[in-house]
């Protein structure tokens, strides 16, 4: 009985090299050649990533904020684009001794622009920015997170 189970372990020991050589039908995963929705076109949709790192140092103390955004752009047509930036925002600070107080905090910062024109004199452009908190407790308004595809 030893004998035929070792027998057929070797068979199959010896098969398996030419198995390796059967062209068996490989899944496509891709999205992109999905049915195309009428509503979504995957080929219109454009995406971007950036990160940032600032710190700054005093006899004070200290402070440090690192953001990630995700930059999606959707041309609905060539006269209708729709932007959309995701942050994720981390920040905090440090006492003189440059250890870490207990004031680190994160937070999600969405902003979007739906920009139409319609021609090269007109233009109509709704968008929604949050301020960015810096320090303790205190906010103001920039871009830090700006789209870079209108570069």
């Amino acid at each position: 009985m030893k004998k035929h189970a070792l027998i057929v372990c070797a068979l199959i020991l010896l098969s398996l090299p030419l198995m390796a050589q059967i062209d068996l039908p490989k899944p496509n995963f891709s999205l992109m050649n999905a049915p195309r929705s009428p509503l979504f076109d995957v080929s219109k949709l454009k995406m971007s990533h950036s990160v940032g790192f600032e710190a700054g140092a005093s006899n004070m103390g200290g402070f440090y904020l690192s953001r990630y955004t995700n930059h999606l752009k959707y041309s609905f047509n060539p006269k209708l684009d729709l932007k959309l930036d995701l942050s994720v925002i981390n920040y905090g600070s440090s006492n003189a001794k440059f250890k870490l107080n207990d004031d680190n905090r994160s937070q999600f910062v969405p902003g979007f622009t739906l920009d139409y024109h319609p021609s090269d004199s007109f233009n109509i452009k709704v968008e929604y920015r949050q301020g960015m908190p810096l320090g303790s407790g205190s906010w103001y308004h920039q871009d830090p997170y700006r789209s870079w595809w209108d570069k």
